[in-house]
């Protein structure tokens, strides 16, 4: 049987409007990685597109699984709390729409409670509709001030003066008021001339200077959102269903998802809107495959919040063999055309021939006693290519390191407590590729334990590796061995490959082939 997946809006660097995600990687990305944020967040956002495919049950039972678990999960969930949305914008509306659901985490709320959360959320709904009608915009983007006879729009077929005329129909800059009935109406009228001309979806549209897609005229949130006003609901499917098929979710024209589901009236639409499947909406679940990826997903969370995290790159389970081998086969795939500007025919010369084991004890004569798992490394590979950003330079080995001396606390600035000594036998790692001025650091393990640092856990044996370059602004991350980067790197092309992206002329600019 194939494997789960649903589909969604594409994440950066991806590519494409509509991607389609499997849930064996979604599973992964909560297994694996030491911090697992972007998988949890990825199920908070399964979540929402179970509301938009009407899955109420299992919404809400997935919402209530991650919010059990996911402190468990973390070491640190100071950055989950601010990014998760159980109680923000997507589900603020639920929340009001659906009085006896619980708030994971609260109280039961009382009818004061619901009635003002209720009051809040219309004055938020209210600023995110005037959004929708503001006429500056057209002026600023389109050059076109506003029309003396907003009723113009019935005698002209120019799309950027009929979005115009109904953006100005649907406007009142009383907060809190909206319209009559009349001028939403013929608002809404407006808006089904402009979106009845003929337009591509967005994975055909050539970009154009002197034209821009309907939904950048005219959001089709605001259009929905007229039609359910109006009590027009199978037109707000309608409205809702030809933003989605056309545009997707698109962040630029306010068609986010999570601005779907704030809109007033939303869940009204929503069970219509799910009759039509895929047909109406090509982010539907199918209820059956819904219920079995909540199914999954629950059984992950908390498998990872009891037992911790379920890492196949283990040191126990993955040699440096077997992981060097792995990162010079997905590093040819996508940096083949940079290795091959470098002279290199085939994945096996990106690693350097092994160093001896008295290179090694050289090494240490100078350098003091290097971790084991480096020298592990070295005597398989004694370093590896990289590209111009591609593994950061890669790695030339223990023959072209040095200390960095009195220079060392220069480097040392993400260890403030680092005194003297552990700065100045900081050992640098030369790039073994030509690369945008990138610069490896380790502190052995032995100059390590006697550091007075006081951040980040160290555990015995380990120690801190990290990479830098001027322009980056900052070390963005420490890992606590070396062999830990060269996973996450192994973990890094890999899915670079499975997603079928390149690295373009050995330089970092993804692009899907």
């Amino acid at each position: 049987m194939a494997s789960l997946s649903y589909v969604d809006a594409a994440t950066p660097p991806a590519c494409g409007s509509f991607v389609r995600y499997d849930i064996p990687d979604l599973l992964s990305s909560i297994l694996e990685p030491a911090e697992p944020t972007e998988g949890l967040l990825q199920v908070e956002r399964l979540v929402q597109l179970l509301l938009l495919s009407n899955h109420i049950e299992q919404a809400y039972g997935l919402l209530c699984v991650l919010h059990e678990h996911y402190t468990a999960i973390l070491t640190s969930t100071t950055d989950l709390d601010a990014s998760l949305q159980i109680w923000g914008r997507p589900l603020a509306n639920f929340w009001v729409s659906h009085p006896t659901y619980t708030v994971p985490g609260r109280p039961i709320r009382t009818g004061d409670e619901v009635s003002a959360r209720g009051q809040g959320l219309a004055r938020a709904q209210w600023h995110e509709y005037r959004e929708c009608t503001r006429t500056g915009w057209m002026l600023e983007h389109c050059n076109l001030p506003e029309p003396d006879d907003p009723h113009t729009w019935r005698e002209t077929d120019d799309s950027p003066m009929i979005a115009m005329c109904a953006r100005l129909l649907a406007k009142d800059k009383t907060p809190g008021q909206y319209p009559g009935e009349e001028a939403l109406r013929e608002s809404l009228a407006a808006a089904k001339k402009l979106y009845a001309q003929p337009q591509v979806p967005i994975t055909e549209w050539q970009f154009k200077r002197d034209g821009r897609r309907h939904s950048y005229l005219l959001y089709r949130r605001l259009v929905v959102e007229l039609c359910i006003r109006l009590g027009e609901f199978e037109a707000a499917a309608d409205m809702l269903s030809l933003g989605l098929t056309l545009d997707g979710f698109n962040y630029c024209n306010g068609g986010d998802l999570d601005r779907y589901l704030y809109l007033p009236g939303i869940y009204h639409v929503l069970p219509l809107l799910a009759k039509r499947k895929t047909e109406g909406n090509p982010f539907y679940i199918e209820e059956q495959d819904a219920s079995a990826m909540v199914e999954e997903i629950a059984a992950t969370l908390q498998l990872r919040a009891q037992q911790g995290r379920q890492w196949s790159l283990a040191p126990e389970k993955v040699g440096w063999r077997e992981l060097l081998d792995r990162l010079a086969r997905g590093a040819w795939v996508v940096n083949r055309k940079g290795y091959e500007l470098e002279g290199l025919t085939c994945a096996e010369e990106i690693l350097h021939p092994p160093a001896t084991e008295e290179e090694i004890r050289e090494a240490e004569v100078k350098f003091g006693e290097l971790p084991i798992d480096f020298k592990d490394m070295v005597r398989v590979a004694n370093g590896f290519k990289g590209g111009w950003h591609f593994l950061s330079g890669g790695i030339a080995g223990i023959g072209d390191m040095e200390l960095a001396g009195e220079d060392g606390y220069m480097y040392m600035f993400r260890f403030p407590d680092a005194d003297h000594d552990v700065c100045s036998k900081l050992i640098l790692l030369t790039p073994a590729t030509e690369c945008d001025g990138f610069m490896h650091m380790m502190v052995s393990p032995e100059v390590w334990r006697h550091t007075s640092y006081s951040g980040d856990a160290f555990k015995d044996g380990e120690y801190p590796y990290w990479h830098y370059a001027s322009w980056i602004g900052g070390v963005e991350t420490v890992w606590h061995t070396f062999r830990d980067w060269v996973a996450a790197e192994v973990e890094n092309v890999e899915s670079m490959v499975k997603r079928g992206e390149t690295v373009e002329d050995g330089w970092d600019d993804l692009q899907c082939v």
